[in-house]
């Protein structure tokens, strides 16, 4: 036997015990010993579907359903010290002098409301850095409407602002700046 055999024997005995030796390392700490627990039991009053109505869906087709399918949806509002009819009026004459807003395009004068077409443009970015610095930003243009009412509310009324997120929180931000 030469002496780099002798040599690759030593090694491989010396090797041996370290292949096994992980488990000589490992700790022994509670986590390691803890046991599974028993699963937890439903009680039998929450074993039947709730018989309420407060979790039905609407059908297809309803104004509620139609509403929600069109994307999310906002709803805010503010509170005029006014007549209803003056307080219709002056949203009326506040939406018009806003030109970039949007547009009036129904109004109810019995029922104090407003139909308004708001046009929002955003940009956004596609692609990675390099396409983004070398490229334009897109730009979409978002039309929504968004549903204006005049009720009564004390001893002044209440400006009720419904549809898009983004196009009610403009449209409740210019209204609250020119009615105050």
């Amino acid at each position: 036997m030469n002496s780099k055999s002798a040599i690759r024997i030593a090694l491989l005995v010396a090797l041996i015990p370290l292949a096994g030796g992980c488990s000589l390392f490992k700790s022994k700490s509670e986590w390691d010993k803890a046991a599974e627990a028993r699963p937890l039991e439903i009680p039998p009053d929450l074993d039947a579907p709730p018989s309420r109505g407060e979790l039905v869906v609407p059908a297809a087709g309803t104004p509620r359903a139609s509403a929600r399918a069109a994307g999310p949806t906002g709803i805010d509002g503010l509170n005029v010290a006014d007549t209803v009819d003056s307080t219709w009026q002056r949203v009326g004459t506040a939406i018009e002098r806003a030109g970039d807003l949007g547009s009036i395009s129904a109004r109810d004068e019995s029922a104090h409301t407003y139909s308004l077409t708001v046009t929002t443009k955003r940009t956004r970015d596609e692609g990675g850095f390099f396409k983004r610095l070398f490229t334009r930003k897109k730009v979409d243009t978002i039309t929504e409407t968004v549903n204006i009412g005049v009720s009564a509310d004390g001893g002044g009324s209440r400006v009720s602002v419904s549809g898009g997120a983004s196009a009610v929180q403009r449209v409740v931000a210019v209204l609250r700046e020119r009615l105050g």
